[in-house]
């Protein structure tokens, strides 16, 4: 079963495409990663599930269904309705996303008293005990603050809280650890795992952390260029990667089994702009496999482990 399904998505900004053919499925209950570098087109897949694209961008082609629902065709007071309770999300800048005017503990409760989950007494009640699930000392208390008053890490989990609270059916996760502590950071991911385990909540997680897609996903997929450019279940994808991006961006993590060799490993050049996208396959100008057939889109191949790449990989290198 399939509880979001993004269908040959595209995103455009006027005559450039930001986005260009993304297919992907969650299941309830499984945690999908979209990994790669800034510039890739992850955020933007995720504002375009939640209806949340900025002035300029417009969904160009294909779909977004949500439970049998394309939510790109529903009108904005429809999916208004659908946020805060089946949909939540965990935004990249907490500090700019909380209103620095309303008290913390009133934002992390007002999804549920909003749609009729829960009193505002019974709502602020789940809220303080939510904060203190993400981390948050003295929560009763820190409730009554406004945004200001907290630190940066502490917005986060403000943040987090208020897309935990109400157990959407999807959760979309946008760096959702970026600024915490790796002891908090635990912390995190294990609700977040609890979510999907108890409640059956669908994750689609947004990351540069490959160590935090080892320790949360069951699927990755990787983005470069506005395109997938491979896809598979996470301990075959860490183990084999076959696209040379994925294997460059796993050589891009220290290891600490074994002595670091020289200079840390970096992928050379980078990410253009959406303007300067090479014809065919847009990792090929950073690519030392690429040849003459790269200047035609390679295509997704079926099944299990999915790759776009005329020269994949076989095997670690």
């Amino acid at each position: 079963m399939t509880l979001l399904s993004i269908e040959d998505l595209a995103i455009d900004a006027g005559p450039l495409s930001l986005v260009d053919g993304v297919t992907l499925d969650v299941a309830p209950g499984e945690v999908v990663a979209l990994v790669g570098e800034s510039g890739s087109g992850k955020s933007l897949t995720a504002l375009a599930v939640m209806g949340l694209l900025g002035e300029g961008l417009t969904v160009g082609r294909g779909r977004v269904v949500f439970d049998d629902t394309d939510l790109t065709a529903l009108p904005d007071s429809e999916l208004r309705n659908l946020r805060g309770a089946d949909l939540a999300m965990i935004f990249q800048e907490p500090v700019s996303s909380l209103n620095p005017l309303v008290p913390v503990g009133a934002q992390v409760a007002e999804s549920l008293f909003v749609h009729d989950r829960a009193s505002p007494v019974e709502a602020m009640k789940q809220a303080i005990d939510m904060l203190r699930r993400v981390g948050i000392p003295e929560p009763a208390r820190r409730a009554m603050q406004l945004p200001t008053e907290l630190s940066g890490g502490m917005c986060q989990r403000v943040m987090i809280a208020a897309a935990l609270i109400s157990k959407p059916r999807l959760l979309i996760a946008d760096e959702p650890t970026t600024a915490l502590d790796v002891t908090i950071q635990a912390q995190i991911l294990a609700l977040m795992r609890d979510l999907a385990a108890e409640v059956g909540t669908a994750i689609l997680l947004i990351t540069h952390d490959m160590g935090v897609v080892a320790e949360l996903a069951d699927r990755v997929c990787v983005m470069y260029g506005g395109r997938v450019v491979e896809q598979a279940p996470v301990d075959p994808l860490f183990a084999s990667p076959r696209h040379p991006y994925t294997r460059m961006l796993l050589r891009t993590i220290p290891r600490l089994d074994e002595p670091p060799k020289g200079e840390l490993f970096a992928i050379k050049g980078n990410v253009p702009s959406p303007r300067d996208w090479p014809e065919g396959c847009r990792f090929r100008t950073r690519c030392d496999r690429a040849t003459d057939a790269c200047t035609a889109r390679p295509i997704l191949t079926d099944g299990p482990h999915r790759i776009a790449c005329f020269h994949p990989v076989e095997g670690m290198e």
